[in-house]
């Protein structure tokens, strides 16, 4: 596999999982209020417990996808040493602090990276982040050759 590639997989699997993991906790806390509220609405009248069924095809279907996006980042992600995982951790927090400061919202951005990690290119969204700034784009090719060096 191409370095660029190997590259652009370890950085977007790790920054899918930071984002990620808030996305779920967020989205079981919303369902958990969710079906405490409707079944406390069905202790008022029961006509209120037919709202559970699309309240949990919806909650099979949200959790199916979580599942594949879960398993989508940790199939890709490549094998990396303690320097390179290091490497990849302060790249991708000072892709993260870019990302912040132009207010991209955070599930926007989760599914932008794990297309990006699914079928990665140059000019994908890791790449085309690192080659429109200066500063990343000297980080981006030393930690590819960081990670070349396996």
């Amino acid at each position: 596999m191409s370095p660029t590639i190997t590259v652009i997989r370890a950085i977007g699997s790790e920054f899918a999982r930071r984002l990620f993991i808030p996305v779920a906790i967020s989205g079981a806390i919303m369902f958990t209020l969710l079906i405490i509220g409707v079944v406390f609405l069905g202790t008022l009248s029961q006509w209120w417990l037919l709202l559970l069924i699309p309240v949990i095809a919806f909650l099979c279907i949200a959790s199916a996808v979580l599942a594949v996006v879960w398993l989508v980042i940790r199939t890709v992600r490549p094998s990396q040493t303690k320097t390179q995982r290091t490497a990849v951790k302060s790249f991708v927090d000072k892709l993260q602090r870019l990302s912040d400061a132009v207010q991209t919202p955070k599930i926007v951005l989760l599914f932008r990276i794990v297309r990006d990690i699914a079928a990665p290119r140059k000019d994908g969204f890791i790449g085309s982040m690192a080659d429109d700034t200066a500063s990343l784009r000297r980080d981006f090719q030393a930690l590819t050759r960081i990670l070349d060096n396996r």
